[in-house]
């Protein structure tokens, strides 16, 4: 066995040697490590130097190249039977059946050396450059395993520079010189030459450097002066550079499809000879292997070997013929050569391995399939056969039951075929019959053409950012779509190696295609081959350990000879780039490789042998994360938290019945590094127990082995003991817990009352180390808080002004402070609802709380039961974080359900996110992050209410939830979120965006972004507007415009009116720009007619508790119109007030509706009740949860007033109909969908519970109950009362309507339909001049 396989490559020092041949020179022919598969051992054929680099990187190559390995003292030898082949494929050496001492393995371990690879930088091919190794402090911790034999004291390993094969000498600089590149072009190409002498594996100088080189020989090959040949493509100065350049970017990352697609095209233009244009060939197809979905480098392979076979073969299809192939000339020789290497079937095997790679790719595989279809059909013209015929006809028939964006065009091509070449009576037979079964094909397509489209926009957008978006999408739908009758495995395949070939070095992307093959290749492993998957992607992230632990399982699964996996092994650990991703990566490799090894050295038909490899495998993994942790993190590197290799290194030992050697090596080992963890302990006692249950249930086994102790309950309880003298256990109270548990099972009485003692004691000392505790952490909360209160700016304080009547010639917008808090009048309590206002507006306050991020806080679940319940996905999730609101829905095929989750925290969103995958319920769900599934529309119709919204968006997927603004604090709101159930429905309803609704509505529909949240525009935000209040009330805005032009540019001027057309007296001027505004409040206190004007800027109302609609003036009014009132002179709007309405006509006609959410506005109201007759008036109270209505005519609201109770406004609310005082006894609506833990919370304000009113017996001949109320008949009368006494007449509250004089009061709740009709029955009524008035 060769030792040296087990060993990590830090642990293998390197010799000094000569490097490899082939570091530099022309183009030579590589095999695929994707199409040949693990064919050497990193020892046989080292990573590091590349094949190639530019002539000074070339040079500095040199004396850092890798040596040749040792040859192993067993080499050599003639296998025994039971060996294993080795790295080099060298049978193993032979060895006895049994091999107790390690010490010959050592030895053997101490001769075998092997060169470390560099690593790339930390992001992968994504960042820009070189990776920095970050020296992290740590607690000093790690199992001391018995070290292995070294002959080098300082072993080589990835972490030992910053970027490894640095130049131990520097090479004299080289100066490069072309006349096809400019001069700035040159500089730079030397200082990208002598960057990568240094930094080898930097990725983005390798790219730019191969496009600056290939610029240059493409301005080379078309710069010919007009009437001259055109230079030859060979005499290019840069020309050996170019490819030297290529091969060693290739050695060390996928080249990719757009750097291959240059390299091919610039090797065809340089073949002069046969060798040359095998050569392209040979780069054609190791091109087509790295990147096997590429239609773009299928069709230049293809097309490269139609030409060859079309220029050595006369009789070829005139479409095989191009100008292909170099100069184009052959000699008699190499066409003699050519016909035998590039035969018919060669063209054939090539094109038919293209279809095959790419006819799921629905956007682009008629780009082969329609080249390879015309060829066939030309030879097909040229020689026809009935077997050319029939395999024609199955190659369409196959095709058109294949899904992709040309089907029409491939159809009619079947057409013809059929007409020119199949019996003509059976044509239409045929049609028939594949149109039928090639309809689910167009149906899989036409369902994904919307996902396709956004693609395409994307790319032809060149926004990479947009295309991963659509792509994830599109994934994530295409996914979710399997199982369904729209689903289709090979698709969803397909459209994997689409994303893996456009963002070929995103590891997750990639981990997300491995994990589909392996789950869904259970059912059928011949659907989708996994080895090759992963081959591919471990080439193309190889710094991904979860990538490599997967490669390994999947071998281990199949079983892979071992040493196949052994060499997987080493290519993962050996590249050096996998622990840039961190030792989370680098730990994941060796679980897996030591889990195998585990495995495999206890199954049925194990050896000894077997049995010490994994030893000496298992410690050697320990020591290389051991080294390499301490080289990237320094010496206090603290080693796994979960301690996986040293698990597994146990349990190896509890096979082998080495119990005190993992007491020594590892678990005592790893107190002084997780000692303070509670659950170390109980994971140590845990084992102890076991090993002595499977000692004792074990039938043949009477005792341990000779010279080993057997474990025993003791150990148990010696393992608790030590844990509990730890003053510093995070957790004592569970380990106390156990440990009396465990005594009480298995020790004697004495020992148990010595537990007991011990329990007390701890137990006490607990308590007083937990009450230090707390008392330090409210200390330092006490000191948090006073800094922030120091911190936080003082607020001004601004009264907000409700209720003011609209004649009052009061400013709707605030002028200015209020004079109170000037004079320093601090008696005034701040209002409860303008606490609200603040904190819906954002305005800092200590009470505040934070404004809900739903977007970036929501995780979508889906595969959920459908018999699960809210409670229980709450309870699922309840140790995630807090969970601010939950809503679950059913999907639409009754087979599962989707629960929307919105935590109070990012970070409680990632928490969640660990349980993907996880089962709930017995079934395997998908915990997805919501951000990307709720849009921000605005600009509907006012009267839009949530059945339009849906209506308006539910052909774009399910939608969970649509959430109007509250109107309470500013009316004029007018937007909604509308969440979906997924990112990708989100992102197609945004179609929408801009769609014309009407002639003046034009929607908006983009998804919600609180990060991109725009500042308000306009006049009063830009400081343009001024308010100019006690205005004349003859003025004009006419008038006001020319005084104040004098300022500036007066963009507008507005006098607000009052029903009567009056004005108000005050007025809005808006100016161009701000400037001219500050100028115009020169104004204030100048004589404007009969009055001095104040002017100041306008700002925004912060409250505006009711908003009121004037619609129209009443028909029955005797008031003047607002033109008669001009023409008789009035000059206030005082000045007709002897004719308006009486109080009791207003109160005739007035409606007062309860219970309208303070999501509904005035237009929504509006449009309910003006089918019943005209309106004069609308008042929003949203204070008070209501509307009061005033209709023209006292009819029409007795007709609304029966029509609209009980009317559902909005899902779950039912319009009330009652009085104006009724509604206003309502108190404002609040609003939390926030789940709150724990039952109903207590009034706030004191620590004694409230007491209840107190009741009195009536008494013997005294009135039942006190005095009356406003509404309330004496002795008990109104809700609930008793019944009136005879001759006591009942009091009405004197804002009931005169015309309900007849009906109750109004303390006995609100009208009924029977009083409404009551009310047309009998004629109106005036009040009664003795009535009793209000108290």
């Amino acid at each position: 066995m060769d030792i040296n396989s087990l060993l990590s490559p830090q642990e293998s020092p390197t010799t000094e040697g000569t490097p490899p041949k082939g570091a530099a020179g022309t183009l030579r022919r590589e095999n695929s490590s994707m199409a040949s598969g693990p064919t050497s051992s990193p020892h046989a054929q080292p990573a590091l130097p590349p094949p190639s680099l530019p002539r000074t990187t070339a040079a500095q190559a040199q004396h850092a190249g890798p040596s040749q390995p040792h040859t192993s003292p067993s080499a050599g030898r003639p296998p025994s039977a039971n060996s294993a082949p080795s790295a080099e494929g060298r049978p193993g050496a032979a060895r006895q059946g049994s091999t107790p001492g390690m010490d010959t393995l050592a030895d053997l371990a101490s001769m075998q050396h092997h060169h470390q690879a560099a690593r790339v930088n930390a992001n992968g091919l994504r960042s820009s450059e070189v990776y920095d190794s970050h020296q992290i402090p740590a607690v000093p911790s790690y199992p001391s395993v018995t070290s292995l034999p070294r002959t080098l004291s300082t072993p080589r390993s990835s972490i030992d520079v910053a970027m490894p094969d640095a130049a131990t000498r520097t090479p004299p600089s080289r100066t490069y010189a072309s006349a096809s590149l400019a001069e700035s072009d040159l500089q730079t190409i030397t200082q990208l030459d002598s960057y990568l002498i240094q930094n080898p594996y930097a990725y983005t100088s390798h790219v730019q450097l191969i496009d600056l080189l290939h610029r240059g020989f493409v301005s080379h090959i078309q710069s010919s002066p007009t009437g001259l040949p055109p230079p030859s493509a060979h005499d290019y100065e840069l020309l050996q550079d170019l490819r030297q350049s290529r091969e060693a970017m290739q050695a060390r990352f996928p080249v990719g499809e757009a750097l291959w697609a240059d390299w091919i095209a610039d090797e065809s233009a340089l073949v002069v000879d046969i060798d040359g244009r095998v050569a392209v060939m040979e780069l054609c197809r190791r091109a087509v292997e790295e990147e096997v979905g590429s239609t773009r480098l299928w069709r230049l392979y293809g097309d490269w070997v139609s030409s060859l076979h079309a220029a050595t073969h006369p009789e070829a299809p005139p479409s095989l013929h191009s100008d292909l192939g170099g100069d184009g000339t052959w000699t008699d020789e190499e066409k003699m050569v050519g016909a035998e290497l590039f035969g018919w079937d060669t063209v054939v095997d090539v094109w038919e391995r293209a279809v095959r790679s790419t006819e799921w790719r629905l956007h682009d595989s008629h780009a082969i399939w329609d080249r390879y279809a015309g060829i066939m059909l030309e030879d097909l013209a040229q020689r026809p056969s009935a077997q050319k015929g029939g395999k024609l006809k199955r190659m369409f028939v196959e095709r058109l039951q294949v899904p992709h964006e040309t089907w029409d065009q491939t159809f009619q091509t079947f057409s013809t075929f059929i007409t020119n070449f199949d019996a003509k009576e059976s044509y239409e037979e045929t049609m028939v019959e594949t149109n039928a079964r090639a309809a689910q094909a167009k149906a899989l397509h036409g369902f994904r053409e919307v996902h396709e489209l956004k693609l395409r926009q994307a790319a032809d957008a060149n926004d990479s950012d947009a295309e991963w978006t659509a792509m994830s999408d599109y994934l994530d739908w295409e996914v979710a779509q399997l199982g369904k009758k729209m689903g289709s495995l090979s698709l969803c395949n397909g459209l994997y190696e689409r994303a893996t070939l456009r963002f070929a070095t995103d590891a997750r992307l990639w981990e997300d295609y491995v994990f589909f093959v392996v789950e869904k290749g259970k059912a059928d492993p011949n659907m989708i081959p996994l080895f090759p998957v992963l081959q591919r992607a471990t080439r193309h992230c190889p710094w991904s350990g979860t990538l490599w632990s997967q490669y390994l399982l999947s071998l281990e699964r199949g079983e892979q000879p071992f040493h196949e996996i052994e060499e997987v092994k080493h290519r993962a650990t050996s590249t050096g780039l996998m622990d840039i991703g961190g030792m989370e990566e680098v730990l994941k490799v060796h679980t897996a490789w030591c889990g195998y090894l585990l495995r495999r050295a206890f199954h049925d038909s194990s050896t000894d042998e077997e049995a010490d490899v994994a030893e000496v495998g298992i410690r050697s993994a320990l020591e290389s994360v051991k080294e390499l942790g301490e080289k990237k993190h320094g010496k206090d590197y603290q080693g796994d938290s979960t301690y996986r290799l040293e698990r597994i290194y146990v349990e190896y030992l509890s096979h082998s019945g080495l119990w005190d050697r993992a007491r020594k090596e590892v678990w005592r080992a790893l107190i002084p590094s997780r000692g303070d963890n509670w659950e170390f302990w109980l994971r140590w006692y845990n084992w102890e127990m076991i090993c002595w249950s499977r000692l004792s249930a074990s039938p043949r086994t009477n005792g341990a082995a000779p010279g080993k102790r057997p474990p025993s309950a003791s150990d148990g309880t010696a393992v608790l003991r030590q844990a509990l003298k730890r003053r510093s256990l995070d957790w004592p109270e569970k380990v106390l817990e156990v440990y009396i548990q465990h005594v009480e099972d298995h020790e004697s009485v004495e020992e148990l009352q010595q537990a007991v003692l011990l329990c007390r004691r701890i137990t006490l000392g607990v308590a007083k180390r937990r009450e230090r505790e707390a008392a330090a952490l409210a200390e330092a909360a006490a000191q948090q808080q006073q800094q922030q209160q120091q911190q936080q700016p003082e607020l001004d304080q601004e009264e907000v002004l409700v209720g003011q009547p609209e004649d009052s010639g009061r400013a709707k917008r605030k002028r200015g402070p209020d004079p109170g808090a000037a004079e320093g009048n601090t008696s005034k309590k701040p209002r409860a609802d303008e606490g609200e206002y603040q904190a819906d507006h954002g305005a800092p306050s200590e009470s505040s709380p934070l404004k809900r991020d739903r977007e970036n806080t929501t995780v979508i679940v889906k595969k959920l039961p459908v018999s699960t319940s809210e409670v229980k996905v709450r309870q699922f999730f309840r140790d995630c974080g807090t969970i601010n609101s939950l809503r679950l829905t059913q999907d639409e095929d009754a087979a599962s359900a989707t629960a929307t989750i919105e935590f109070d925290s990012k970070e409680d969103v990632l928490s969640a996110q660990t349980r993907d995958m996880k089962s709930f319920e017995g079934q395997m769900i998908e915990v997805q992050v919501g951000t990307g599934s709720t849009l921000f529309v605005t600009n509907f119709p006012p009267t839009a209410d949530e059945a339009y919204i849906r209506d308006l968006f539910k052909e774009y997927g399910e939608i969970v939830d649509v959430r109007f603004p509250s109107l309470k604090y500013n009316t004029h709101r007018r937007f909604c979120y509308v969440q979906f159930k997924s990112s990708s429905q989100a992102s197609q309803a945004t179609q929408l965006d801009g769609k014309a609704l009407d002639e003046k509505t034009k929607l908006v529909a983009k998804i919600s972004d609180p990060g991109h949240k725009q500042s308000r525009t306009g006049a009063l935000y830009d400081g343009r507007e001024l308010h100019v209040s006690n205005v004349d009330w003859s003025a004009t805005e006419g008038e006001l415009s020319r005084v104040f032009s004098k300022y500036g540019t007066v963009e507008s001027v507005r006098i607000p009116t009052n029903i009567m057309g009056k004005s108000k007296g005050f007025a809005f001027v808006v100016f161009s720009s701000k400037d001219e505004a500050n100028l115009a409040l020169d104004m204030n206190l100048t004589k404007f007619k009969s009055r001095l004007l104040n002017v100041s800027l306008s700002t925004a109302n912060p409250a505006k508790r009711q908003a009121t609609t004037i619609i129209s003036r009443a028909r029955s009014s005797a008031s003047p119109t607002p033109e008669a009132a001009a023409v008789n002179g009035a000059t206030s709007p005082q000045a007709d007030s002897g004719s308006r309405p009486s109080r009791d006509e207003i109160q005739a006609r007035t409606l007062a509706l309860t219970n309208i959410p303070d999501t509904v506005n005035d237009a929504r109201v509006r449009a309910l009740l003006e089918p019943y007759g005209p309106l004069t008036k609308i008042s929003l109270r949203h204070d008070h949860q209501g509307a009061i209505v005033e209709f023209a005519d006292t009819a029409d609201a007795g007709k609304a007033a029966l029509g609209v109770e009980g009317v559902e406004i909005a899902p779950g609310r039912k319009i009330g109909v009652g009085t104006v005082r009724e509604m206003m006894a309502h108190k404002a609506e609040v609003r939390s969908d926030r789940i709150q833990p724990g039952g109903p919370k207590k009034a706030a304000g004191g620590l004694l519970q409230q007491s209840g009113p107190i009741r009195r017996p009536d008494q013997a001949g005294a009135r039942r109950g006190g005095k009356g109320g406003l509404g309330l008949k004496r002795g008990g009368g109104g809700l609930g009362g008793g019944r009136a006494r005879a001759g006591e007449s009942s009091t009405v509250a004197a804002e009931a309507p005169a015309d309900s004089a007849a009906s109750s009061g109004a303390g006995e709740g609100k009208k009924s339909n029977a009083d409404f009709r009551a009310l047309f029955a009998k004629p109106e009524a005036k009040s009664k001049p003795g009535a009793d008035a209000e108290a």
